[in-house]
């Protein structure tokens, strides 16, 4: 009976433990933002965008890779005293080569996606070391500002072709090739 009355207890005690870890929340699915952006070259593009992400409070870091054109920053934390108002946020950003006209300037397609987790403590609230963060619905706001800020660094499409319509005979100039 009390191998019997064992068995019972652990098998509860399992049960619950596998029961606690499948409703934690877990990352939610990624919103992404999205647009084109016309620059004069990739490095002008990637030196801009992390410029801008350095500028909005994101740290950038090794998860940078120009290679791939891809970015993903740290967290961008916003403690506050109040339970589940402190946050944090961590910006992801992919560049994609559009294919050019053979006289058209160069392109790229730009997705972001901010992440956001919300701290749920109640002890030490405004303490990063005592946070628990819990995962909430992708920032589209944070993406959507970021995206505008990497957009506002670049002419977009309508004001080049306007250019070359007032001046034709001044050529605009070409993508320098890396």
């Amino acid at each position: 009976m009390f191998q019997n009355l064992k068995s019972l207890v652990l098998s509860l005690f399992l049960g619950t433990a596998f029961a606690a870890c499948s409703t934690t929340p877990s990352e939610p699915d990624p919103v992404w933002m999205e647009d084109q952006v016309i620059a004069p070259s990739e490095t002008v593009l990637w030196q801009a965008t992390l410029s801008n992400m350095w500028r909005l409070g994101y740290p950038v870091g090794s998860q940078a890779n120009p290679s791939e054109l891809t970015i993903e920053t740290g967290w961008k934390t916003q403690l506050s005293p109040f339970r589940g108002k402190g946050y944090r946020l961590m910006a992801e950003i992919r560049f994609e080569r559009v294919p050019a006209e053979p006289d058209g300037p160069a392109a790229w397609d730009v997705d972001v996606r901010v992440k956001k987790m919300v701290n749920m403590s109640l002890v030490k609230p405004l303490d990063a070391a005592y946070a628990e963060w819990e995962w909430r619905d992708d920032d589209e706001w944070e993406a959507a500002i970021i995206l505008r800020h990497i957009l506002a660094d670049f002419p977009p499409t309508d004001v080049l072709d306007q250019r070359r319509k007032l001046n034709p005979q001044k050529p605009t100039p070409e993508p320098e090739s890396l």
